[in-house]
Formats: structure tokens, sequence, C-alpha cells
């Protein structure tokens, strides 16, 4: 017996079986094309600088594997559209309570670090905006900018940021591992209460042994871009600072140096010229409540000049005595050294400044002969502040950096 077809069955049948096979097909070819298009592009774009909070630009997209967004090209933008760094490739990995992102070289500024600190600071305070945790590492950092022709482009280091939030606590740990050895930054926020109010306390470790550009540290503490040009934009800074805010004073203590400082820098907020580079090395630097506790400072200059203006300062406001070769420079707009330095010592609301050297007893000398030397007793605060003065003034000042210093200094009343 037969079973009888019916050509229309037969056409349905094969019709359902050919939209059966193409279909799931199809819509694999319009997934693909939806995540390579500009809207899935910008999607990422957008929802990205909203959790970042910086503007970007981004090129392409792909997904190598599944919870994984590849994208080339990325460029961080700042204030007046101007592009901080570009990452050619940046990988982005969410998994269930944490982002993970992976660069392959970064370069930053001045300006970059000023809006990454910025990026951190709202991570570490506003939870609501930030609940995830967050990983970076990155293959290739370093500071600056290699596109210069002048020099071929050279390797960075590894860098790794972890943001981890738990309870009431959160923290950043930044690290680096460099031919030196291992840089890393650690900041833990908490929140205590006091009397029935919140109270936020901050710890801050960090441990730098590769020179870092004093801009670029003052740029990520928040400091103002006039403060860092104080030392010169050559100025490079190193070493160790263990410091703590309980609620609003902060203590610790620091050691370090600073090279590369340019001394026309440090004098230009006296309304003076000078030429020079110097060298600071912080043996011991402690503070408490927000004020200075113990301090000592050694400072190298080597071959130079000041303004007459500044050598008079230095005997009148601090005196410090004219040493026999003094009167080599008398009547002459500036005074030239082959070498300078001194020791600052805090010592009972006092300072002592002496020579860098047992076996030397000048502060500046020149073919051997001393120009400057230390003062007979030591030096109060007022004084120091005075120095820092602009020249027309007679008293302490009220503002500028003599202020600041005297902001900083012990006070004299008796520790809480």
């Amino acid at each position: 017996m037969f079973i009888e077809r019916s050509t229309g069955r037969i056409r349905m049948a094969r019709t359902v079986f050919v939209l059966a096979g193409l279909m799931p097909f199809a819509g694999l070819v319009a997934w693909g094309a939806f995540l390579r298009s500009a809207s899935h592009r910008d999607s990422l774009r957008s929802r990205w600088q909203q959790a970042i909070g910086l503007p970007l630009a981004i090129e392409s997209v792909e997904n190598p594997r599944p919870g994984v967004v590849r994208a080339r090209g990325v460029g961080v933008v700042g204030a007046g559209d101007r592009t901080l760094f570009i990452v050619p490739s940046a990988e982005v990995e969410t998994a269930a309570a944490e982002d993970r992102l992976r660069l392959d070289v970064v370069r930053i500024d001045a300006e970059a670090a000023a809006a990454l600190g910025e990026v951190a600071r709202e991570w570490l305070s506003r939870e609501a905006r930030h609940p995830r945790n967050c990983v970076v590492e990155i293959a290739d950092f370093d500071w600056g900018d290699d596109a210069r022709a002048d020099e071929p482009p050279r390797r960075g280091s590894p860098l790794r940021i972890e943001c981890v939030a738990q309870d009431a606590s959160r923290a950043i740990r930044v690290v680096r591992r460099g031919d030196g050895g291992e840089d890393f930054v650690r900041i833990v926020r908490t929140v205590r209460e006091t009397g029935g109010q919140p109270t936020v306390d901050v710890e801050v470790e960090v441990e730098c042994r590769a020179p870092v550009p004093v801009a670029v540290v003052a740029a990520l503490a928040g400091v103002s871009r006039d403060t860092a040009a104080v030392m010169g934009r050559a100025a490079l800074v190193s070493g160790r600072i263990d410091a703590r805010r309980d609620g609003d004073h902060w203590s610790g203590t620091a050691r370090g140096r600073a090279d590369s400082v340019d001394l026309g820098s440090c004098v230009r907020t006296l309304q003076a010229s000078a030429s020079g580079e110097v060298s600071i090395g912080i043996d011991r630097l402690s503070w408490d409540s927000g004020r200075v506790s113990e301090a000592v400072v050694e400072c190298e200059v080597g071959q130079g000049w000041v303004d007459t203006a500044v050598f008079d300062r230095l005997v009148t406001a601090l005196g410090c005595r004219p040493g026999p070769a003094a009167v080599r420079g008398a009547g002459r707009p500036t005074r030239a050294f082959d070498i300078a330095g001194c020791v600052l010592r805090l010592a009972d609301r006092r300072v002592e400044i002496t020579a860098r050297k047992a076996d030397v007893t000048a502060l500046a000398s020149i073919d051997g002969a001393a120009i400057l030397e230390p003062p007979a007793a030591p030096v109060s605060f007022d004084r120091m502040a005075w120095m820092l003065s602009p020249p027309a003034a007679t008293f302490v000042p009220a503002t500028g950096p003599g202020a600041w210093l005297m902001s900083v200094l012990p006070d004299g009343r008796p520790p809480r």
C-alpha cells in the first residue's frame, strides 16, 4: 500500500526545515553585527565613562570570549576635550562582584594623574556610586609620554591596582614592580561611630624607591600645580610615608629624597632669582595633629648663584654670618658659589642650621673660601617665616609660604 503525499505538506515541511536551520544562523549574524556596530560601541562607552566619571573615546570593540570585551584605541579625555592618555588595547571582564580591567600600555603625565587621583577619591568616599570591587592590571606603565622623537620608546613596569570594599571599609592598593624592587601605595578608609556620628579614619602607607616626578605626586595628592612648581618641573621624589587621619587630624612619619630641584623655582616665591640644582634628603620627619614634631632635613646645592637680596635676607632674617669670601661679591647684584648646603634640625620651637659635614663650617663657599656661615644660635620659627615672606614684609606674614610654615610648625601648646 502507498501513503498518499500532499505536495503542499511537503513544501511546508521543507520551508519549516529551512527556516529552522537559517534562523539561528541569521540570529548569530545579526548579533555579531550588533556587537561590532557603532551603537554597541557607544553604549559601552557611555556605561564605562559613567562608572569612572571621565569622558572616553573608543575606536572599536571586540568580544573575544564570553564576559570579556576588548576595546581598541581607548582615549581618556580631560578638561577642554584634551586627551589625557591613550590605551592601545583594554580588556574588561565582568564577574559576579568584581570588574577586572587589563591594559597593555599606559603613560600618564601630571594632568592625567590629577584626573585619576580624583577617580580614586571618588571610589573611596562614594560607596553608593561604586559598589563593586575592581582590579586593574597594566602590563607596561610609566610616567610621561613616549612620543618624543629624540628618544627611543622605553619599556615600563607592570602595575596592579586593587580596589576592595568590605563592610564599612574601603581600600586601594597600588603595586608597581620594577628593577629596584616593589613600590606600593596602600590607602584604607574606615567609618566608625563616635557619639552617634560617623567619623572617617584614613590610613596611608607609601613606599616609593623609583623616583617619581614631583608634579605627578602633587597631582595625585590633590596639591595645586603652583605649589608643585616651587620645586621645578624636573624634580623627582622618592621615599616612604606612613600617615593616619583620625577624624580631622593627620599624624605620621616620612623619610625620602628630592633630586633635581631647581633653585631658581624655589626662590621665585621671594621675588628673587637664582640658579643651581638642589638635592634634599629627609632623614626624619614626624608630625602630629597636622603639625611637625620632629624633622632632620639635609640640603645640598651644586654650583650656582643667588640674588644678593636673598643673601642679605639669610643674614638679617636667620642670623647667618658672612664668611671671609663674602667681600668678593660686595656691591654685585648676585652672589656666586661653588657648593652650598645645610642641615636643618627641629629643636624646642627653634631650628638648628648647621653645615652638612662636621669638618666643614660654611653653608656656602667659593674657591674653598667660606661665603656664608651658619647662625651662632638656633633660629626661631617666626624668623624662618620672615625669611620666606615677600621682600617688603617687616613682620611675620599672614599669607604665602611663611604663613603656611607657621601653620605646620609646633605652636607651643601642650599635646592633646
